[in-house]
């Protein structure tokens, strides 16, 4: 008998017990018309495909901390793409290296950036895909209408200008925006006490992804009473209990070398949450208490080997196959501060200086800047009715010194043990959220 799932879920509206800051109103174009396919050029399906390889990168240097955790990179991407547009010299040209653009410069980036941000929403009307872009700036120090228009044009960011003096509304600002942006899901990004006196700008990215399960002849892929508890192996000798979906249905598998991959699709098909499996329970043996006794192909070494992961191959070696899938229900929350990883990825120029295109000058000088901190927050919670996942990324800049006299502020496919996954749009291959779950 096939398991399946109905759709529901609980709507989030802006009309909360709290007061929201409505600063900054995003004008982003909405889509009338639903389009076959995101249209790339070759160059462009090579952005693409060098994004995603930074997005396994981070994967396996976010995941080090061996609990659950979600990520986004294309958050990241759009953020930093950006970011760029102020920055000059070496600091430019290692944000474009880092993102995967190579020789094609900040014009190719932002005409890339501006068609995804134009193109991803209108793939597909059954999934709801919001991308917006803001900047919060300290009005002591205007943009250059070089950079305000670039950053208008091409990502569509609200800009506000506001006083730095009191950090508690530039906080409300931005937690407003985001809140706004992500209906709901993430509504603190910053704490007052974490704005430095000396920030003059934050440029901030959000993502929201909301989408059910696709179905089949009409009907859903999970039910709730196709949930119950079961045993969920961390590792070794541990086990707990987690809520687990079942479904019997035919899906796109792969087995690769170690591991598993199935796609699991939503909507019309063209997004769709692909689950990375080790093999070590799929050959249906238990974890031995002894693990240096056996070869396990363990989530550990699926963690080392994503950097090198092929996802191309991975995609061309999926074929329809009968799955009987057991999935965890679950919600995960993650925190990342990326100073230490992006300059692990070679952005190291850009937080000592270089941002030197950003601002007007003052007082006939370059106003020189740095970024000082790269965050993002991100949630997803994946049920019977489908998937919800949010993320933000604030990037801090600050001047490299402060002004003078200025005051600044049929396969078994059970999911019974740590797995990656990801959520991509299909026909452009962007990955657009990642994570791990572990059951803690």
């Amino acid at each position: 008998m096939m398991l399946a799932g109905i759709l529901a879920c609980s709507e989030k509206t802006d009309s909360d017990d709290k007061p929201i800051d409505n600063t900054l109103q995003n004008e982003v174009p909405q889509p009338t018309a639903q389009i076959a396919k995101v249209q790339l050029t070759e160059e462009e399906a090579g952005y693409v495909k060098a994004g995603n390889s930074v997005a396994f990168d981070l994967f396996q240097r976010l995941g080090k901390e061996g609990k659950s955790f979600i990520f986004s990179p294309l958050s990241l991407q759009f953020a930093l793409a950006m970011t760029a547009n102020g920055a000059s010299g070496a600091a430019l040209d290692e944000i474009v290296a880092a993102l995967g653009y190579g020789d094609e410069g900040i014009d190719a980036l932002n005409a890339y950036s501006k068609k995804m941000m134009e193109q991803l929403p209108a793939v597909d009307f059954g999934v709801k895909l919001q991308l917006a872009n803001g900047l919060v700036v300290n009005e002591l120090y205007p943009l250059d209408p070089d950079f305000r228009e670039g950053v208008r044009n091409n990502y569509y960011a609200a800009v506000e200008n506001m006083s730095f003096a009191d950090p508690g509304k530039v906080a409300d600002a931005v937690n407003g925006w985001a809140y706004r942006n992500t209906s709901g899901l993430i509504d603190k990004m910053l704490d007052p006490q974490q704005i430095s006196p000396q920030a003059i700008a934050y440029l901030m990215n959000a993502l929201y992804f909301k989408a059910a399960w696709q179905r089949v002849f009409g009907d859903p892929l999970f039910l709730p009473e196709g949930t119950w508890e079961e045993d969920f192996y961390l590792g070794g000798c541990d086990v707990t209990r987690v809520p687990m979906m079942h479904t019997q249905r035919w899906l796109r598998y792969a087995r690769m070398d170690g591991f598993s991959v199935l796609e699991i699709p939503y909507a019309n098909g063209k997004f769709a949450m692909y689950i990375l499996l080790p093999d070590n329970e799929i050959t249906g043996d238990r974890p031995d208490p002894d693990p240096a006794t056996e070869n396990y192909y363990t989530y550990d070494n699926l963690l080392k080997d994503f950097p090198d992961l092929d996802w191309n191959e991975v995609l061309a070696r999926m074929e329809d196959t009968e799955v009987i899938l057991s999935l965890p229900k679950f919600e995960t929350a993650s925190d990342f501060d990326l100073n230490e990883t992006l300059e692990a990825l070679g952005i190291k120029t850009a937080f000592k200086g270089g941002m030197d295109r950003m601002f007007a000058p003052k007082n006939g000088r370059v106003v020189e800047a740095l970024i000082s901190k790269v965050i993002q927050k991100a949630r997803i919670a994946v049920a019977e009715w489908g998937t919800e996942a949010a993320a933000v990324t604030v990037v801090e800049i600050m001047p490299t010194s402060p002004g003078p006299g200025e005051d600044l502020p049929a396969v078994m496919f059970t999911c019974d043990h740590s797995f990656a996954w990801l959520i991509t749009e299909k026909t452009s291959g962007a990955i657009l959220f990642e994570g791990a779950y572990r059951g803690f």
